[in-house]
C-alpha cells in the first residue's frame, strides 16, 4: 500500500473505532442504569414485605395509633402508593386512603404474594403499579393482612427509550464522524488538488507555476517531480525561443544584407548628383541662390533619411557593438528635443520632461537616443492636436535601476494589437514598415533592460523601460 493509501485507511479505522467505543460507552451506561434500577425496585418489594412482617407481626395486639404509625413509616418509601391493614374481623382498620377504612376484605392462609395489577387505572406509561400482599401470622393463625401498592418503572418502556437514545446518538455520531473523515480527506487530498490546478495552468501555457512539496509520500514525491518537470519546460520553451529568435536574426542579417547594397548604391548616386547640382548650378541671385540651397539640402537630408532607414534595417539583423558611456539624461534629451521641435509645433503638441533628469548612465549614448527618438516619434504620431508628451526618469526602489517612460495622452493602443507591437514588421500605420519598436526592443535589452507597453486608465499609450544602473 502506498503512504496515501495508509493514510486514508487509518482515517477509517480511526473513525469506525471511535464510533464504536462512544456506542459501547453509552450501552454500558445505560444498561448499568437500568440494572440499578431493576436493583432499588427489587429492594423496594423487599423492604415492603419485611416491613410489614417485622413491624405488625411484633405487635402482640397494634392498636390504632401504633397502625397509623405504621402506615406513616410504610409511605416513607417512595414507591408505595397506598397501604392498607386488614384486621382479623375482614375489616379494612388502617389505610393510607381514609375512604378505604372500614371496607370487607377476605382473609386467606396465602402465602407472601406479588402480583402486577394489570390495566389498573393508576398504572402509567412509564411506570407499573404491583399489588403486594402480606398474611399476618399468630400462633400459626391469620390474624390479619397488610395490602400495599407500589408503582415501579416500566422496563420495556426504559428499553424502547434506551433503543431510541443509541439510535440517535448513533446518527449524531455518524454525523460527526463523516464531518471529521471529510475534514481529514479533504486535508490529505489538498495536495492532489493544488497539482491539478498546477497542471490546468501549465497546460494553459503558464510555466511559471511552483509548488513546494508538504510531504513526503507519493503525493509530495509526485509534487517535486511535476516542478522539476515544469522547471524543465520552461527552460526548453526559452531556448525555443532563443532558437527562434537567432534564426529570424539570421534571415534578416541575410535580407538587410542584400537589400542595403541594392538601396545605397542608388543613395550615394543621388547623393552624390545633388553634390554636383549645388556646385555647378548654383545660382548667381541672391534669392534663387536661397531657394536652391533649400531645394539640394532637402534632396540630401531626404537621401539621408532614407539612408538611416536602411541602417536600421541592417542593425536590426545583426548584434551591435555597444559604445558605454556616462552621461546625463538631461543632455540626451537637449540633443533630442531639437529633431521634433517642428513635429511638435506643426501638432501643438507639448513635450515635458520630468524626473531625475540628471540621473546617470553607463550605455551607448547613441542608441539611447534612438530609442527615445523612436518612442517620440510613435507618440507624435498619435497624440491629437493639442496633445502632450511625458518623458519622466527615475530609479527603483532599491535605486538599483532605472525607470524611463514615456507616455502620452492619444487613443492608446488596442488591446489585441499590444502582444505584438515589439515584433518586426508589425505596424499599425499606412506608412509605417514596423521596425521601429523592434529595434527599440533590441536596443533595451543588449542593455540589460526590459520594455513592455501598457494602456494609461485615463486614456493614451505608456512605455516602460527598466535599465540597470550601473550598465
Amino acid at each position: 500500500m502506498t503512504r496515501f493509501e495508509v493514510k486514508l485507511v487509518l482515517v477509517f479505522a480511526i473513525f469506525l473505532a471511535g464510533i464504536a467505543a462512544l456506542v459501547s460507552l453509552i450501552d454500558m451506561r445505560a444498561e448499568q442504569q437500568i440494572v440499578g434500577g431493576v436493583e432499588k425496585d427489587i429492594k423496594n418489594i423487599v423492604n415492603t414485605v419485611h416491613f410489614s412482617i417485622q413491624k405488625l407481626s411484633a405487635e402482640p395486639g397494634p392498636d390504632r395509633q401504633a397502625l397509623e404509625r405504621f402506615i406513616e413509616e410504610a409511605r416513607q418509601n417512595k414507591a408505595v402508593r397506598e397501604v392498607s391493614v386488614i384486621g382479623n374481623a375482614r375489616e379494612v382498620v388502617a389505610s393510607s386512603n381514609p375512604e378505604k377504612v372500614g371496607e370487607h376484605r377476605e382473609l386467606s392462609g396465602q402465602e407472601v404474594l406479588v402480583r402486577e395489577e394489570s390495566g389498573s387505572t393508576k398504572s402509567t406509561a412509564r411506570k407499573i403499579r404491583y399489588d403486594i400482599r402480606v398474611p399476618l401470622f399468630r400462633n400459626d393463625q391469620v390474624v390479619g393482612l397488610v395490602q400495599t401498592y407500589l408503582e415501579i418503572e416500566d422496563y420495556k418502556y426504559l428499553l424502547h427509550q434506551l433503543y431510541v437514545k443509541n439510535l440517535i446518538i448513533t446518527a449524531v455520531a455518524m454525523l460527526f464522524g463523516l464531518g471529521t473523515v471529510f475534514v481529514a480527506v479533504n486535508r490529505i487530498n489538498r495536495p492532489l488538488r493544488r497539482l491539478v490546478s498546477a497542471a490546468d495552468q501549465v497546460a494553459e501555457g503558464d510555466l511559471t507555476v511552483q509548488l513546494v512539496p508538504q510531504s513526503r509520500d507519493e503525493v509530495g514525491r509526485l509534487t517535486t517531480s511535476f516542478d522539476v518537470m515544469v522547471q524543465k519546460l520552461a527552460v526548453q520553451r526559452r531556448l525555443e525561443e532563443k532558437l527562434h529568435e537567432m534564426e529570424r536574426q539570421a534571415i534578416l542579417a541575410e535580407m538587410a544584407s542584400n537589400l542595403a547594397h541594392e538601396i545605397r548604391n542608388p543613395l550615394n548616386l543621388i547623393n552624390l548628383t545633388a553634390d554636383y547640382l549645388g556646385q555647378q548650378y548654383l545660382p548667381d541671385e541672391g534669392e534663387r541662390r536661397t531657394s536652391f540651397n533649400e531645394l539640394i539640402a532637402g534632396l540630401k537630408a531626404e537621401v539621408r533619411q532614407l539612408n538611416d532607414t536602411v541602417s536600421e534595417f541592417l542593425n536590426l539583423g545583426r548584434p551591435s557593438k555597444l559604445k558605454r558611456t556616462k552621461f546625463a539624461w538631461a543632455g540626451l534629451f537637449d540633443e533630442i528635443e531639437p529633431a521634433v521641435k517642428s513635429q511638435l509645433i506643426s501638432k501643438s503638441v507639448a513635450l515635458q520632461f520630468s524626473g531625475e533628469t540628471g540621473l546617470l548612465i553607463n550605455a551607448d549614448r547613441e542608441q539611447m537616443r534612438l530609442v527615445l527618438m523612436n518612442l517620440l516619434l510613435n507618440s507624435l504620431e498619435a497624440v491629437p492636436e493639442g496633445g502632450s508628451i511625458n518623458v519622466d526618469v527615475g530609479r527603483s526602489a532599491d535605486s538599483k535601476e532605472i525607470l524611463v517612460s514615456v507616455a502620452d495622452d492619444g487613443p492608446g493602443i488596442p488591446p489585441e494589437d499590444l502582444p505584438h507591437i515589439f515584433d518586426p514588421y508589425f505596424t499599425t500605420r499606412p506608412t509605417g514598415i514596423g521596425l521601429g519598436l523592434a529595434l527599440v526592443r533590441r536596443v533595451v535589452e543588449e542593455h540589460g533592460g526590459k520594455i513592455h507597453a501598457v494602456n494609461l486608465p485615463t486614456g493614451g499609450a505608456k512605455f516602460e523601460i527598466t535599465l540597470p544602473m550601473e550598465g
